[in-house]
């Protein structure tokens, strides 16, 4: 190839990574309904406040993010302490003009276990809320605390919660599913639907609760959310507290992968080449994802986002440079499927592992672009291509798609 053709060749990638990525961002947002926010306000407390049924990132309604799906009443200091102790109870019938989101077969049913919901930290979040049927008397509140069930730089069910105004005793809340994305160094939200049922069996079933119920809202304008917020009527009754305080135990997924026999050409050095690749890609991914899960763990005081910075670096340098090292030895296609199918891989187990299974399009052509740009990496470092005079340039062509790539998230293009 030219000298003038390489550029050119790199120009052409970098045009067509990018329309690919636009034209993925107008996809997913042509899901959305595109509409103005919705200025629709609900009833709460038997129609004594009204209550703006979304959050927003800045006081103002056209910043809304995501739905309000809970709402519990009853005592704002007794509903926080609730989400972080177990105890026992009676489930309560359901009135027939509301949905029950609950499958008791008796009326002694008890429904799985409380969750220990740890503090967290994440943006500010607004919701605006008025102690008067009359939303002209509503305030912006910002949330009263946050809690959550996971890990920071893994998955985890996130909960923001907005007290009344006034003296009414309600609790409105949003909860969703989110997983920590190392290509835009920040939680990507997967559910709300998902978090709202999670966050229902906490209640079900408990001494302390009369009813649990859902009722339609109409705010279905936000992310799986289809409109039903689920309706929590704490039991008129002193809270206990010795009721005994129980961590939870979370249940481990054993999950079973065919190991596909290769014993018939691992004596072959262009077969353990070949394989070395995608396996080097996948055992870095991955250790970035659940080290930086670990370490965690491990310092709990610690600002999840340090935590997240000595890895990070694994991400921008390790895999190209990964890359490189292992595809030195192949021939150019075997290079470059080993490294892209390898990315993928490790792509598709990290999300797996963490239970991720909703993504948006431009996530998603993002992810197969930094696969390309990986490939194109490993067919410049190819046995072949390093030994052809003529045909230098991939590995500069790779680096730059890739740090691009990586850039775009970053600078919120994608």
């Amino acid at each position: 190839m030219s000298a003038f053709g390489r550029p050119l060749m790199a120009l052409v990638v970098f045009v067509l990574v990018l329309a690919t990525l636009g034209a993925g961002s107008v996809v997913f947002d042509a899901a959305g309904d595109g509409s103005e926010p919705p200025r629709e306000f609900a009833t709460v407390d038997n129609e004594t406040s009204a209550l703006w049924p979304y959050t927003s990132r800045a006081t103002a309604f056209d910043g809304r993010t995501l739905a309000l799906n809970l709402i519990v009443y009853g005592d704002t200091e007794e509903t926080a302490l609730h989400l972080t102790e177990q105890s026992e109870g009676d489930w309560n019938e359901t009135d027939e003009e509301e949905a029950d989101v609950g499958g008791a077969e008796d009326d002694e049913a008890v429904f799985g276990t409380a969750t220990a919901w740890g503090n967290a930290e994440g943006s500010t979040r607004y919701t605006y809320a008025s102690p008067t049927p009359d939303p002209d008397d509503g305030i912006w509140l910002a949330e009263s605390y946050e809690l959550h069930d996971g890990t920071y730089l893994g998955t985890r069910h996130h909960i923001r919660a907005y007290e009344s105004p006034a003296d009414e005793n309600w609790t409105a809340m949003q909860a969703h599913q989110e997983h920590w994305d190392w290509f835009h160094l920040r939680h990507t939200v997967d559910s709300i639907e998902e978090s709202q049922q999670y966050v229902e069996t906490e209640f079900m079933g408990r001494w302390f609760v009369d009813d649990v119920t859902r009722v339609h809202m109409d705010n279905d304008r936000s992310s799986d959310g289809d409109g039903w917020v689920t309706v929590v009527d704490l039991a008129d009754r002193p809270t206990a507290l010795t009721v005994p305080f129980v961590g939870l135990l979370g249940a481990s997924v054993l999950r079973r992968f065919d190991r596909a026999s290769v014993v018939r050409y691992w004596g072959t050095p262009r077969v353990r080449n070949a394989i070395a690749l995608p396996v080097s890609l996948i055992a870095v991914y991955l250790f970035v994802r659940f080290g930086a899960i670990a370490l965690e763990g491990a310092l709990p005081s610690l600002d999840p986002r340090i935590v997240a910075a000595p890895f990070y670096p694994l991400i921008f340098g390790g895999l190209p440079v990964c890359t490189y090292v292992f595809a030195r030895r192949l021939d150019r296609p075997t290079a470059f499927s080993a490294a892209s199918i390898g990315f993928a891989v490790a792509i598709l187990l990290d999300y797996t592992l963490l239970g991720v299974t909703q993504l948006p399009v431009n996530v998603l052509v993002h992810r197969f672009s930094a696969a390309v740009a990986l490939g194109f990496v490993a067919v410049g470092a190819s046995h072949a291509e390093r030994f052809d005079s003529e045909r230098h340039g991939y590995v500069r062509t790779g680096v730059i798609l890739w740090v691009v790539i990586l850039l775009l998230p970053l600078l919120q293009f994608v």
